[in-house]
């Protein structure tokens, strides 16, 4: 039987976050070279409007290497990866080391490059590299937003949502075709979501955007396409109080009826995951 699951971390903001080219400017200084003279703790800002658990950290500082090399190879390869994908030159990355660097940072135009912090990536590895390839692809996804006017939807969390969507997708093109082996990336989504309504979205809907962006990917599909069928669905079907998938539901006609059968039969568990109704080991066993 289906039961609610225990969601830690309810208390824990959203880093991985997008900050659009008015806040980015708001610095006042040369974005373009981060590591010239400035230090990860003048990306405060007071105009963020993102929820973060903690911005860079006064003490922090910028490196060439988080955690290991290794592991930073790997991270440097998903952002390259996602880039690809999703039909971008390869994202300009860049690392931040020391304490209160639990974030993850896409800056838009017209600057256009990642920051990635220490704490950010040693908590993600917790959960397995999974987990890093989610975050990746989730910020190399604000950067498609940035670049070509995405979402389509407004909505307070729908910048968020989307991008666990699009990682969702990027996951499952280019990271693994088998879900059991991205569960830490399902698992590590949950735990950083925010309150209701806030703009990164609840832990469930977190973890329910991932979903259908992993459901999506079973399909070539260009980032316009993606968008739209990300946001039909996501609004249309899983979102708390809309209805259960109908036999012969309707369909728009920009979505092919091979997609939509498929998504079709997996409403109910994309409900159940959105409204918290399923367990870790029962999404662990989805395919």
């Amino acid at each position: 039987m289906r039961h609610f699951i225990k969601l830690a971390g309810l208390a824990v903001l959203l880093m991985a976050q997008s900050c659009d080219s008015n806040e980015t400017e708001a610095v006042g200084k040369d974005l373009l070279s981060p590591k010239a003279g400035l230090t990860p703790s003048d990306f405060k800002g007071d105009n963020h409007d993102c929820a973060t658990v903690s911005q860079f950290g006064p003490n922090s500082y910028w490196t060439e290497t988080l955690v290991n090399t290794a592991e930073t190879n790997f991270l440097i390869q998903q952002n390259n990866s996602a880039s690809n994908l999703f039909g971008l030159a390869n994202v300009p990355l860049y690392f931040a080391g020391g304490p209160g660097t639990f974030n993850a940072l896409s800056y838009g135009p017209p600057n256009n490059f990642i920051i990635w912090g220490e704490d950010m990536m040693r908590k993600g590895l917790e959960y397995g590299r999974p987990a890093v390839a989610y975050i990746a692809a989730h910020e190399v996804a604000h950067q498609v937003q940035f670049r070509q006017g995405y979402p389509s939807v407004r909505g307070n969390s729908n910048t968020e949502l989307e991008a666990d969507g699009f990682a969702g997708y990027y996951l499952r093109k280019r990271y693994t075709s088998t879900w059991s082996n991205v569960s830490a990336a399902y698992n590590f989504s949950q735990t950083i979501g925010g309150a209701n309504g806030s703009s990164h979205g609840t832990p469930a809907q977190r973890r329910s955007a991932l979903r259908l962006g992993w459901l999506l990917g079973q399909y070539d599909l260009t980032n316009q396409r993606l968008d739209y069928n990300f946001f039909y669905y996501y609004n249309s079907y899983v979102l708390p109080g809309k209805g259960k998938a109908p036999s012969g539901a309707e369909k728009p006609a920009g979505i092919s009826k091979e997609i939509h059968e498929y998504i079709m039969t997996k409403i109910t568990e994309l409900q159940e995951i959105n409204n918290g109704e399923i367990s870790e080991e029962e999404f662990t066993k989805l395919n």
